[in-house]
């Protein structure tokens, strides 16, 4: 009983840790990282590989088995689990845990890149991705629009991620549910036979008219200028007006002569409605160790200003709000915590 008697015969002493104690307690309740989802450092990491119109077979022995290969002689290593489609692998590569998970992403990183001049030339995707509770969207905000184009709210979007992700603690804004826009060029064979032009030849001309070269330099003394060549395609009468033959009599002809060209939307592998109406998302991650409640005041001011540029017709709407919850939930910690300390 001696040290209960010690508290209780000084108890200005006791008085004074219990308020230190306290001051510590609520200074960790306002400035702790707040978030749904805590940060995890799980040694899994994806290598996903897109090689366009390749058979799984060839894709297996081309791509996925050097991979393996590959990440099999570093130490620690739990498991891989390999996916293949056409056109794309996706290994998932899971170490021990304990392991140091920066030293690990460093061994992964320097195995692929070891083997990269080995694999396929027609590779278009090479990607090497750390497994982060950070890639889960904290915000996911819709534009509404029954009657503007893809491009236009394409447009808005992209707007809306460059804003958002000028915020410090913002991990990555993502525009989705948009299709690519591609032009597409119909040519008519039987006008470009007429003419004695190979197909071949013509692909070649285009391919060859959208490309900037490096020119090099000019040194003047005390000044260098830097030249590069600039022929790359800004709209579709760029496209039209490419020459494709010169005849003997300085006659030109153009593409646009011989084909049809025209804007033209990819092809959707999915589609967004919000509330049954058409809509795209800009969805927006946070860093790890932030408060999620001081990230989305910040976030709300940009979308506040991008809210009143919005032209009639294009709505601005939130579907989901992870600092919604997370509120709730300190709430109701609060409220516990007050009523220990009574």
């Amino acid at each position: 009983m001696g040290f209960n008697r010690f508290f209780v015969k000084n108890w200005q002493f006791t008085l004074v840790i219990f308020i230190a104690v306290m001051v510590l307690g609520i200074n960790a309740l306002l400035n702790m990282p707040r978030g749904e989802d805590p940060p995890f450092g799980a040694p899994i990491f994806t290598i996903v590989v897109a090689y366009p119109g390749t058979n799984p077979k060839d894709m297996e022995k081309l791509i996925a088995e050097p991979i393996e290969e590959e990440l099999y002689q570093l130490s620690d290593v739990k498991k891989i689990n390999t996916t293949i489609k056409d056109g794309l692998v996706v290994v998932l590569a899971e170490f021990n845990f304990g392991v140091d998970v920066e030293v690990k992403n460093n061994d992964v990183i320097r195995e692929i890149n070891k083997i990269r001049p080995d694999l396929p030339e027609g590779i278009v995707l090479l990607d090497i991705k750390r497994a982060a509770s950070s890639d889960v969207a904290i915000l996911q905000t819709a534009l509404v629009s029954d009657t503007a184009s893809m491009a236009s709210m394409k447009a808005w979007g992209e707007s809306l991620e460059k804003n958002i992700e000028r915020i410090k603690d913002v991990k990555w804004a993502e525009v989705q549910a948009v299709p690519d826009r591609q032009i597409r060029i119909e040519i008519d064979l039987e006008k470009m036979a007429s003419m004695g032009l190979g197909l071949n030849q013509v692909l070649g001309l285009i391919q060859a008219n959208n490309i900037n070269i490096p020119g090099g330099d000019i040194d003047l003394g005390q000044r260098k200028y830097n030249i590069k060549t600039t022929s790359e395609y800004k709209d579709l009468d760029d496209v039209k007006q490419t020459i494709i033959q010169v005849s003997k009599e300085g006659r030109t002809v153009q593409l646009g002569q011989i084909s049809k060209v025209y804007y033209s939307d990819d092809e959707n592998s999915h589609i967004a409605r919000h509330n049954g109406r058409r809509a795209i998302w800009v969805n927006t991650a946070m860093k790890d160790k932030r408060n999620i409640v001081e990230v989305r005041k910040q976030i709300q001011m940009v979308l506040d200003e991008f809210e009143d540029q919005l032209p009639p017709g294009i709505t601005m709407e939130h579907a989901f709000d992870q600092a919604i919850g997370v509120r709730n939930r300190l709430s109701g910690l609060g409220r516990d915590f007050a009523i220990a300390i009574f």
